[in-house]
């Protein structure tokens, strides 16, 4: 369960940024993984790299890492609940990591809920899923 609500998040804070292109999964010098604003948050890279590789074994480059962080995100709600929706793949892989834009755009647990709702609002996020995403 908690694994689940983890790659779920993880997958949250990486469209949260630049659009969900896996930029979160960049590492580097201006990383996405631990932005100051949410630290000790981003959980799961591991399972993301086991399923990476796996995937990679199979069909070397055609499916994208943010098509398979997207992927592992619903089937790993879904094993836990029950719960699938939709995805269209296709997406492109970010190339260049944001950290100051995960800084600003994420919203920190000292963040007032006006700030929150709002930083949501900026991604198109409404405060259901405020009270969905920031319990991940």
């Amino acid at each position: 369960m908690r694994m689940a609500a983890s790659l779920l998040r993880l997958h949250f804070l990486d469209c949260f940024v630049n659009g969900c292109d896996a930029s979160i999964l960049l590492d580097g010098r201006n990383s996405e993984k631990f932005p100051t604003s949410n630290l000790n948050s981003a959980r799961g890279f591991e399972v993301v790299d086991k399923v990476k590789n796996a995937v990679e074994g199979a069909c070397s480059g055609v499916v994208s890492c943010a098509d398979i962080l997207a992927l592992i995100a619903r089937d790993s709600v879904l094993l836990v609940s029950f719960h699938l929706w939709f995805l269209k793949l296709i997406r492109r892989d970010g190339q260049v990591p944001n950290q100051r834009g995960a800084n600003l755009a994420i919203p920190s647990q000292y963040d007032t809920l006006d700030t929150i709702i709002s930083n949501f609002g900026n991604v198109g996020l409404n405060v259901t899923d405020v009270v969905s995403l920031s319990g991940t």
